[in-house]
């Protein structure tokens, strides 16, 4: 196995180097919110469907709420 050299007590050693990304864009893909609701609507009737699906909700469920 290979010995890593001890860590450096320098402050220069602390600066880190980060890529140069100003031409980077991020777009997000762009949906009809009605299709969008439409998918949401069939994965979950899908969802309840599966076995065991309520068990695995109520297990996640917050069992407490707080309203501020």
């Amino acid at each position: 196995m290979k010995k890593c050299p001890p860590p450096s007590s320098k402050d220069d050693d602390l600066t880190l180097e980060f890529p140069d990304e100003t031409e980077f864009t991020s777009e997000s893909p762009q949906i009809d919110p009605q299709v969008m609701l439409r998918r949401v609507a069939e994965t979950m009737s899908l969802r309840k469907r599966r076995p065991g699906e309520d068990a695995r909700r109520a297990a996640e469920k917050i069992p407490v709420e707080f309203v501020l």
